[in-house]
C-alpha cells in the first residue's frame, strides 16, 4: 500500500494532490443562549452524504458524549449544550471522524477572533492540537458576567488608583489583569471606594482585561476613558476602553542602540554601547534567564549617549545559562530599558569566540533575541557519551569530545548515592568494562543502596571539571526491571547482588542489595503464602496508611501480618516491642519477605523488600502487589503510572470514583478492575471534630529547592519565616491564648528550629518524629498548609483548612491531575496579610467548619476503610489462586 502511495506522489503534481487532501480548520467560536458553537471550515470534502458519515464525540475521563452538529456548504458547526459543561470537569477532547477515520484539525493562523469564552461563571478556551481540546482555564476562579462601574482612574509613576461609587467600600477587593491564560493580581493599598496598586513586578507583555477580584471571584471593570499610560520602572501599561470595558496593553521600555561592542580582556568583558535617545544610564544589568537573578554594574560615561562597563567573565559564564541585558536610568523615577539591537548584524556585532576557561574550551557570543533585545549565550564543549551494549555485567560504550578539555583525564565514576563514596576508573574514548572487576561492595553505604554512574573530566590538580551521567542507548525504563546482574560473595560470606538499571531519564545506575550469610534461601521460595502479608511505608516511618492497615490486620483478621521498618528510624523505637515489626534487612525480615504472598505499601515496594522487586528474584512476580496510597491523588502529578512497571500494582487503593476514573484510570493507565474505591486506612482512626484550640502549620516541600543556598534565598523560606515572625499574628495568638505549632516538611526541618522560632511562646516548632502526623492532625482545630494532601484528613474530620498559595503557578508548572476547586476545600490566601485575616476570622468563629460537600473526595465517610481494603485484597488473592 505504501509503495502505491509513493508512486502516486511521483505521478500526481503537488498542486493537484493539495486539492485531494481533506482539511478541517477552526474558524471561530460563537456564543448563544443555552449553547456554544464551534465553527470549522471544511476543504476538499466532496461526499454528498457527508452528514450521515460524520461522528463528533466529546470525551472526558469516564464521560463521553456525541455532540450535535450541522453542515452548511463548507462550514461545520458543532454545538456544545449547557448540559455538556455541567457534565465535564477539567479538559475534554473533541474528535471529528468521517467513516470512522479521525480528522486532523488545524488552526487558522490568521484568525484574530478570540477562541476563549465565559460560560456560567467559568473560563474556557478551544485549543487546536490535531483534535479540539475544550480547556477549562483558571478553574479555581469564577467569573461574573455583570460589570462593576468605575468612577475614575488615576495614575502616576508606579501607582494606579481606580475609584468607584462613593460609599462603596472596596477594602476586600484587589485589581487584577486577566491575560489569555493567567491572572496577575495586585494587592490593594487603598481605602474606602478606591483600589490602589503599587506593585507591578509580576506583569508581563501582552493584552489583558481589567478586573476586580475578591477571593476567587472575578468581576470585569467598565469605565470610558481615552488612552492613558501608567509608567512603571519595568513597563508601560497603556489603558483604554472598548465598549466601556477596560483593557491594558503592556509593553517593555526599549532603547535603540546605535553602536555595540564587546571585548574580552583577560578575565573581564568590556561592554561599550551608544544610543541617540535622551537618557542618562546609571546601571548595566546582567539578568540570568533561568534563575532570574540580576547583577547590577555601574557604567562610566565620557559623553552623553555613550557608556562603557566592565563585567567579570565569570558573571556571564559560570552558570552556563543564557543572559539578557537591561539598562537602568538615573533619577527619582528610574526606567528599566531593554536594549533594542534589531540591526545587530549591521553593527558588526555577534561574532562567536572560543576561549579557554577553567580547563574547558567554551564558546561565547552575543545575539539578537526574538524580542530584539540583546542576549548572551555560552556553550560548554559537548561530551558525547553513551553505553551501547550491556551483556551480563559488562558495559560497552564511547566518549567523544575529550580534545576540548586541557590538562584533564577521563574517568568513569561509580558513586554511592547516599555516602558519596566512589570508585574512579580511567577510560579511553572507546571502552569495554567488565564491572565484575570493580570493588563495588566497598563503597556501599548500606546493604541495599544505589550506585550512580558518571563520566568525569578531572584536571591534573584533582579538580572535577565536568561530571555527567551516562545514558544507556537501549534503555527501557521500568522501576522493576534490569539489564544485567552479578553476584559476589564477601569474605564474611555475605552475597552482594548488583543490578544494572536506568533512571526515568535513561541514565545508568547500579542497584545493589546484600543477602547476609546467615540467610538461607528456601528451596520452596516459589511457593508464596497468601496468608502472609508484608506491609510498609517509607523505610523510616510507621504513621501512615501502611501502619494503620497493619494494625487493622492484627486486630481484626487471621492474616499473618508483618511490618517492615529501618531499626534506626524514630518510629521504630515506638513499635519495636511488637514481634511482627521487622527491622529492615534482619533475618526475620528476609524470612517473611521470601514467603509473603501479599505486599502492601504506601510507596514503591522497594521500601518494604530487602531485595530488588523484579522478576526472577525469589519469585517476586508471584506476589499480589497492593498500593495503599499515602494521600488522595489529584493535585500534583505522581510517579505511579502503570507504564513505569514491568509488574504493575495488582490493586490500587483510592478514596472516590473521580479519583478512580479521572486520575488512576485516565491519567495513570490502570484498568477498572485493578482500582478499588475503599478510602484510606488511616481515615478509620480520625474523629469527627474536636474541641482543641491549637493551630497546625504544616507546609509541603518544593522540588526545585535542592541546595542550602537555594532554600535560604527562596520565596518558600522567606514567606514562612516572615509568617512566624509577623507581629500582628503573634498578637492575635497571644490575645486569644491560641498556640500555633509549626511542623515543617522533613526536608525543611534542619532550617527551622526553636532558635529561629523564638518570637513568642505561642509559636512552637515540632521536631520530626516526636509526634505522628495523624496525632498532630487530630490534636489541632485549624490546619494551615499549602498543597499537602494531609488537608484531606483534616477536611474529613469536619475541621477547617486554610491554604497558603503564594506560588501556585510555579508549584503546578508541570500540570495538575484535577482542577484546583475540586480538591482544595477551604479558604485560600495568596498573601501573608490575607492569611492572617483568615486565621483571625477562624479564631473568632471558634474554628467552626462550614462542612462542605466532600463526596467528590471521599465516597465513604465512615470508619470501615480498612475493612474494604481487606476485602478487596482477598478478592485479588482469589483471582490469583484461580488463575
Amino acid at each position: 500500500m505504501n509503495s502505491i502511495l509513493n508512486t502516486l506522489k511521483t505521478i500526481i503534481p503537488r498542486s493537484m494532490r493539495e486539492r485531494l487532501i481533506r482539511k478541517v480548520t477552526l474558524q471561530d467560536i460563537t456564543l448563544s443562549n443555552g449553547f456554544v458553537v464551534i465553527n470549522l471550515t471544511l476543504k476538499n470534502f466532496y461526499n454528498f452524504n457527508l452528514t450521515e458519515k460524520l461522528n463528533i464525540t466529546l470525551s472526558n475521563g469516564e464521560y463521553t458524549e456525541s455532540l450535535e452538529y450541522y453542515v452548511e456548504k463548507n462550514l461545520l458547526s458543532i454545538k456544545l449544550q449547557d448540559s455538556t459543561f455541567k457534565n465535564t470537569t477539567g479538559n475534554s477532547s473533541i474528535t471529528v471522524s468521517v467513516d470512522g477515520k479521525n480528522m486532523i484539525i488545524d488552526s487558522n493562523g490568521s484568525i484574530e477572533k478570540k477562541t476563549s469564552f465565559f460560560k456560567d461563571g467559568k473560563y474556557y478556551n478551544i485549543l487546536v492540537n490535531g483534535t479540539l481540546i475544550l480547556e477549562h482555564l483558571l478553574a479555581e476562579y469564577t467569573f461574573k458576567q455583570s460589570y462593576i462601574n468605575a468612577a475614575d482612574i488615576d495614575m502616576s509613576y508606579e501607582k494606579l488608583a481606580v475609584s468607584f461609587d462613593s460609599g462603596q467600600s472596596m477594602h476586600e477587593y484587589n485589581l487584577a489583569l486577566l491575560y489569555a491564560n493567567k491572572i496577575v493580581e495586585f494587592p490593594n493599598t487603598g481605602s474606602g471606594p478606591v483600589i490602589e496598586a503599587a506593585d507591578f513586578s509580576n506583569v508581563t507583555m501582552g493584552r489583558a482585561s481589567v478586573y476586580v477580584v475578591k477571593g476567587f471571584e472575578m468581576t470585569p471593570v467598565k469605565l470610558s476613558i481615552n488612552e492613558m499610560n501608567l509608567i512603571t520602572q519595568e513597563h508601560n501599561l497603556k489603558f483604554l476602553s472598548e465598549s466601556r470595558e477596560l483593557y491594558a496593553y503592556i509593553e517593555n521600555h526599549e532603547i535603540e542602540m546605535t553602536a555595540v561592542k564587546a571585548e574580552v580582556i583577560e578575565d573581564n568583558v568590556m561592554m561599550r554601547m551608544a544610543y541617540s535617545e535622551n537618557f542618562e544610564i546609571k546601571h548595566f544589568v546582567v539578568s540570568d534567564t533561568v534563575s532570574e537573578e540580576e547583577t547590577l554594574f555601574k557604567v562610566n560615561s565620557s559623553r552623553p549617549g555613550e557608556f562603557e562597563t566592565e563585567i567579570p567573565l565569570s558573571t556571564l559564564v559560570d552558570s552556563f545559562s543564557r543572559k539578557k541585558f537591561k539598562l537602568i536610568t538615573a533619577g527619582d523615577e528610574p526606567l528599566t530599558l531593554q536594549p533594542d539591537v534589531s540591526c545587530l548584524e549591521e553593527l558588526g556585532f555577534g561574532e562567536r569566540l572560543v576561549i579557554s576557561y577553567c580547563h574547558e574550551n567554551i564558546k561565547i557570543w552575543f545575539y539578537k533575541r526574538k524580542d530584539t533585545a540583546l542576549g548572551f549565550k555560552v556553550t560548554r564543549p559537548r561530551i558525547q557519551r553513551q553505553i551501547t551494549e550491556i551483556e551480563d555485567f559488562k558495559v560497552e560504550g564511547f566518549i567523544k569530545g575529550r580534545e576540548n578539555f586541557s590538562g584533564c583525564s577521563t574517568y568513569m565514576i561509580f558513586e554511592d548515592r547516599y555516602s558519596k563514596e566512589a570508585v574512579h576508573l580511567p577510560i579511553d574514548e572507546d571502552f569495554n568494562i567488565d564491572l565484575t572487576k570493580l570493588d563495588l561492595k566497598s563503597i556501599k553505604s548500606k546493604d541495599k543502596t544505589i550506585i550512580d554512574v558518571f563520566i568525569a573530566m578531572i584536571s591534573e590538580e584533582g579538580e572535577t571539571v565536568r561530571k555527567e551521567k551516562i545514558k544507556y542507548k537501549f534503555s527501557d525504563y521500568k522501576k522493576d526491571n534490569y539489564y544485567g546482574s552479578h553476584s559476589e560473595k564477601s569474605g564474611e560470606g555475605n552475597v552482594h547482588y548488583h543490578l544494572i538499571t536506568t533512571t526515568p531519564f535513561d541514565n545508568l545506575k547500579i542497584e545493589t542489595f546484600t543477602i547476609p550469610t546467615e540467610i538461607a534461601i528456601p528451596d520452596n521460595a516459589a511457593e508464596k503464602d497468601y496468608n502472609t502479608w508484608l506491609v510498609g511505608e517509607r523505610y523510616d516511618t510507621a504513621q501512615d496508611n501502611g501502619y494503620a492497615f497493619y494494625k487493622y490486620l492484627k486486630e481484626n483478621t487471621d492474616v499473618n501480618a508483618y511490618y517492615a521498618i529501618e531499626s534506626s528510624a524514630l518510629d521504630y523505637e515506638k513499635i519495636k516491642s511488637d514481634p511482627h515489626v521487622l527491622p529492615f534487612g534482619s533475618d526475620k525480615h528476609f524470612e517473611v519477605a521470601l514467603k509473603a504472598g501479599v505486599l502492601l505499601g504506601t510507596h514503591d515496594l522497594e521500601n518494604l523488600l530487602p531485595y530488588k522487586p523484579a522478576r526472577g528474584f525469589f519469585n517476586y512476580e508471584d506476589t499480589v502487589r497492593v498500593f495503599l496510597q499515602h494521600g488522595v491523588l489529584g493535585r500534583k502529578r505522581v510517579e505511579y503510572h502503570k507504564k513505569y512497571y514491568d509488574l504493575p500494582f495488582d490493586l490500587f487503593i483510592v478514596s472516590s470514583d473521580p479519583e478512580k476514573y479521572d486520575v488512576v484510570m485516565r491519567k495513570l493507565g490502570y484498568d477498572e478492575e485493578d482500582v478499588a474505591v475503599t478510602g484510606l486506612a488511616r481515615f478509620d482512626s480520625l474523629p469527627r471534630g474536636n474541641k482543641t484550640k491549637d493551630i497546625l502549620l504544616m507546609p509541603t516541600w518544593r522540588d526545585w529547592i535542592n541546595t542550602d543556598e537555594a532554600f535560604l534565598t527562596s520565596q518558600y523560606f522567606h514567606n514562612y519565616n516572615g509568617l512566624i515572625h509577623n507581629e500582628r499574628l503573634i498578637k492575635i495568638l497571644e490575645d486569644n491564648d491560641v498556640q500555633l505549632n509549626f511542623y515543617p516538611h522533613y526536608r525543611a526541618q534542619m532550617y527551622f528550629n526553636d532558635e529561629i522560632l523564638n518570637p513568642s511562646s505561642n509559636i512552637k516548632f515540632i521536631q520530626l518524629g516526636t509526634r505522628t502526623v495523624q496525632e498532630l492532625l487530630i490534636d489541632h482545630s485549624l490546619l494551615i498548609t499549602d498543597y499537602s494532601s494531609v488537608s484531606f484528613d483534616f477536611t474529613l474530620m469536619n475541621k477547617p483548612v486554610i491554604y497558603y498559595h503564594f506560588d501556585v503557578r510555579k508549584f503546578f508548572r508541570q500540570g495538575k491531575l484535577r482542577p484546583l476547586f475540586q480538591t482544595f476545600i477551604g479558604d485560600i490566601a495568596r498573601t501573608e496579610d490575607d492569611l492572617i485575616d483568615l486565621i483571625e476570622s477562624q479564631i473568632k468563629l471558634n474554628f467552626k467548619s462550614e462542612q462542605p460537600d466532600i463526596s467528590g473526595i471521599f465516597k465513604y465517610q465512615d470508619h470501615h476503610n480498612s475493612e474494604r481494603i481487606y476485602n478487596s485484597v482477598k478478592e485479588k488473592i482469589k483471582e490469583r489462586i484461580n488463575y
